[in-house]
């Protein structure tokens, strides 16, 4: 079990997270000390090995999007790529090939 009080100190990083919240402090300090972003996923693992597995869940989803969910109203990248692609048509510039919704990532794994 996590001493509460020793977490009130920022570099401590020498325990086993029990909760999301205590996962993500310890992945943050771990980066604040340096850590290189190729060892992103092993310490990501190791944050979250003896979590709980709903907990871990939290985490995946933190570390998908930390900021949360978008708004409901929020414009999503792929509109702003279909305009560009009708532009760079229009204006027969060097177009990129328009994004293809349907493509899933079983079509990206066919080689022939």
């Amino acid at each position: 079990m996590v001493e509460s009080w020793r977490l009130a100190d920022p570099e401590y990083i020498d325990f086993n997270p029990e909760t999301v919240q205590q996962a993500i402090l310890k992945f943050r300090r771990l980066q604040g000390m340096g850590l290189s972003p190729w060892k992103y996923p092993e310490a990501m693992v190791e944050c979250c090995k003896k979590l709980p597995d709903d907990e871990v869940d939290k985490f995946e989803q933190w570390i998908v999007n930390p900021a949360g969910e978008p708004d409901a109203d929020a414009v999503d990248v792929r509109d702003f790529l279909k305009a560009q692609h009708a532009l760079d048509v229009k204006h027969g510039r060097g177009a990129m090939d328009a994004l293809d919704e349907e493509k899933t990532d079983d079509d990206e794994k066919d080689v022939n």
